[in-house]
């Protein structure tokens, strides 16, 4: 979730995937919704604050996410009884830091997730993250669903659209969880918080694991100063 909201990445090429006509037209009004490639574009660097909150857990996090383009990032959070944790990328390394496994290179599905949300535009481009996408038949009144299947790990993810609006308002997805394995996660859109010329998720509401969560985006500055070396691996 924390790198969902960031919203904040790159994708890989979508030669082979089987992205349905009616399917690709939903993911382009939607990215026309949100504002579009021109908007986004004009956004450089970008620091946002985020906050997350699993009530019946006591689990409370507290974060700042730095973006440099083409595809650098950092998120620098606070997670209540485990202390500060950072991950990274500076456009070939993955990296995390904690008071657990302290610095550690980041390899394989949890690095290419993470380079994945990687850029600004993740959801301006929803077609690169699957190999397969098909508008369902069983859509409600007023609303486009439509399945898929990602790319990195071949999961199923079912989008909910708002017919009028063409906005995203609910995802039902598989997380990957480290050891803990993988698990169901529904989570809703709840607002969206216009910047600048474009529009981006600012309270998303999920459930996983019998829990709910509340992610926020609470701050956002587009365009200020980010050195390179803010992105380099700790040594």
């Amino acid at each position: 979730m924390v790198v969902a909201t960031a919203a904040l990445l790159g994708f890989g090429s979508t030669a082979n995937a089987q992205i349905e006509g009616e399917a690709q037209a939903v993911f382009d009004s939607y990215a026309e919704a949100l504002g579009g490639f021109e908007a986004y574009a004009r956004v450089k660097t970008a620091k946002w604050g985020m906050s997350m909150e699993i009530p019946a857990a006591g689990f409370k996090m507290e974060g700042l996410i730095t973006f440099k383009r083409p595809n650098k990032l950092v998120i620098d959070g606070s997670i209540s009884g485990l202390g500060r944790m950072r991950k990274g990328f500076n456009g070939d390394v993955g990296w995390s830091i904690d008071a657990i496994q302290g610095v550690r290179e980041m390899s394989g599905v949890e690095l290419e997730k993470f380079v994945e949300e990687s850029g600004m535009e993740r959801e301006l481009k929803l077609a690169e993250r699957y190999a397969f996408a098909k508008v369902a038949t069983d859509s409600p009144a007023g609303k486009i669903v439509v399945d898929c299947v990602t790319k990195i790990g071949g999961h199923p993810e079912r989008l909910l659209f708002d017919a009028e609006s063409g906005l995203l308002r609910k995802r039902d997805y598989i997380e990957e969880m480290g050891e803990q394995g993988s698990v169901p996660v529904s989570a809703e859109i709840v607002t969206y918080e216009k910047i600048g010329g474009f529009l981006m998720q600012s309270r998303i509401n999920a459930s996983l694991m019998g829990m709910d969560s509340i992610a926020l985006i609470t701050s956002f500055e587009p365009n200020p100063p980010v050195e390179d070396s803010l992105f380099e691996m700790p040594e």
